[in-house]
């Protein structure tokens, strides 16, 4: 069964600091695509720190599960840059749109780094 959702049109704040960017585990900079799992774990690309930071419910503040702590990005294989979408399989596979290296990255649960299921590294030209 689906849960019913009701929109809260006041809005708060489920993630992150409002009006503040950075990179400490209870701040975000460009959030671009969000993934609810069924635990009610959200999962944020954070686009301007290259790199993917999971909320528990409730939580004040996320860990990172893909790309670097430190918001630096990169090319390597534990590295993202410019994570601009992310979902997770029922093995807990997670999938991260690294749109600046031009690929899709798995990250297994808990790993320390990624392997490229899609795309060469490499923009392509048309």
């Amino acid at each position: 069964t689906l849960p019913i959702l009701n929109w809260n049109s006041t809005g708060i704040t489920a993630a992150g600091v409002t009006g503040s960017t950075g990179t400490a585990a209870n701040e975000l900079s460009l959030p671009f695509g969000l993934f609810l799992d069924s635990s009610d774990s959200l999962y944020i690309a954070d686009y301007g720190n290259s790199r993917v930071q999971k909320w528990l419910t409730g939580a004040s503040s996320g860990s990172t599960v893909a790309g670097q702590v430190t918001g630096v990005g990169g090319s390597g294989a534990s590295d993202l840059s410019g994570s601009a979408g992310v979902a997770v399989d029922s093995s807990g596979n997670i999938y991260v749109a690294d749109t600046l290296n031009h690929r899709v990255q798995r990250w297994a649960s808990g790993a320390s780094s990624g392997t490229t299921v899609a795309g060469t590294g490499n923009r392509a030209e048309i």
